[in-house]
């Protein structure tokens, strides 16, 4: 127990005191409950999900700034959470802990092998970002909290938690909607790579890894944000130091919407590229076209960014161009001809028309 407290006073956590047996059960019907009823497609055991979590010890304690305010640690399977909290915050806290705990897979000595859709080799840890937004977003699911328009780095979007990995977690829903997302929960709370398999068959092998990556780098730079957050507010600068300090800060700030607007326009530039090809009958177009139209509900937006408008129009050159040729060779309509050219023609011309007005009223 020495070497794990000393290890997490390196990360700056101290522990004050263990949490009650008895609100440890409370904690872990409340999470076995909401997993059980509100997923049952994970066929997961109550009584099963229930004893596991009911036997790992958690603590209060003094937790540095900028830190989330729970921590799963799992070298002596612990959660730990921040003093002051309420019970009830407390209990939302550890839905997300306690997934993590069920997700790890270890090997006979102990060691991490996988948490979820995260992998470990030796000390590196790849997809962890992946992976927390997709945890993030199955407690947010079970705890109900409400979805929000956000602002953050400049960049406006939706997101299921408007509080914790908010950019990670819309993109992870972007990741999503072009893989499976049932696929993608069942991978998290098991461990298996189907999801994997999915999102490389959708997206291309290269351009997972590089969603992957970039998802890291941005939670990364949010962290070196905290870290220098937390030390201009608990040290004294002289001004040359605090310059330093800002300075950083607004670099940081400026990869992180870089990197997200680079890691959005991958994810659904790859996937709807590739799907092209599948687009061999009318019906096929018009699915495509819905999907690709929905997708604009998920996507964040900054001032003159105009990509995905751009590439929405690109593509309805395309289906039009692709509609001609199925009637051409085939002469079978499904929809008439002159309907839905004027359908196409028409969203086409609302786009080019009012490009930014997606972005007006997502913004109200």
């Amino acid at each position: 127990m020495d070497t794990f407290n000393s290890d997490l006073e390196k990360e700056g956590i101290k522990v004050i005191c263990p949490i009650s047996t008895l609100n440890v059960n409370e904690i872990a019907t409340y999470v076995a409950r909401l997993l059980c009823s509100k997923m049952p497609e994970l066929k997961l055991k109550y009584n099963t999900v229930f004893m596991s979590i009911a036997r790992l010890p958690m603590y209060i304690a003094e937790m540095p700034q900028g830190q989330s305010d729970a921590c799963y640690y799992y070298k002596n399977s612990s959660i730990y959470f921040r003093k002051g909290l309420t019970f009830d915050k407390i209990k939302k806290l550890a839905v997300h802990e306690c997934i993590h705990h069920l997700q790890e897979v270890k090997d006979a000595k102990g060691n991490l092998k996988k948490l979820g859709l995260c992998t470990y080799v030796g000390n590196k840890a790849y997809g962890e970002a992946l992976n927390e937004g997709a945890v993030q977003l199955i407690s947010s699911y079970l705890t109900g909290e409400k979805s929000d328009v956000v602002k953050y780095y400049d960049i406006t979007l939706p997101t299921d938690s408007p509080s914790y990995y908010p950019l990670v977690c819309n993109l992870v829903k972007q990741i999503g909607y072009v893989s499976n997302f049932a696929t993608m929960f069942d991978s998290t709370i098991f461990a298996n790579t189907a999801f994997y398999d999915r999102f490389i068959a959708a997206c291309g092998e290269d351009e997972a890894y590089k969603v992957q990556q970039n998802l890291d780098k941005i939670v990364s730079y949010e962290g070196k944000i905290a870290e220098l957050n937390s030390k201009i507010q608990t040290e004294d600068l002289p001004y040359k130091k605090f310059k330093a300090c800002t300075d950083k800060i607004n670099d940081y700030k400026n990869k992180i919407k870089k990197t997200f607007f680079s890691t959005q326009n991958l994810i659904f530039t790859s996937f709807f590229d590739r799907e092209t090809k599948n687009l061999l009958s009318i019906t096929r177009i018009e699915e495509y076209r819905k999907y690709l139209y929905s997708f604009k509900n998920l996507i964040g937006l900054t001032d003159n960014y105009s990509f995905f408008n751009e590439f929405y129009i690109q593509k309805m050159n395309e289906l039009d161009n692709r509609y001609e040729a199925i009637v051409n060779n085939k002469a079978l309509a499904i929809v008439p001809r002159s309907k839905v050219s004027i359908f196409f023609h028409s969203i086409k011309n609302w786009f080019a028309g009012n490009a930014n007005e997606y972005e007006r009223q997502s913004n109200k």
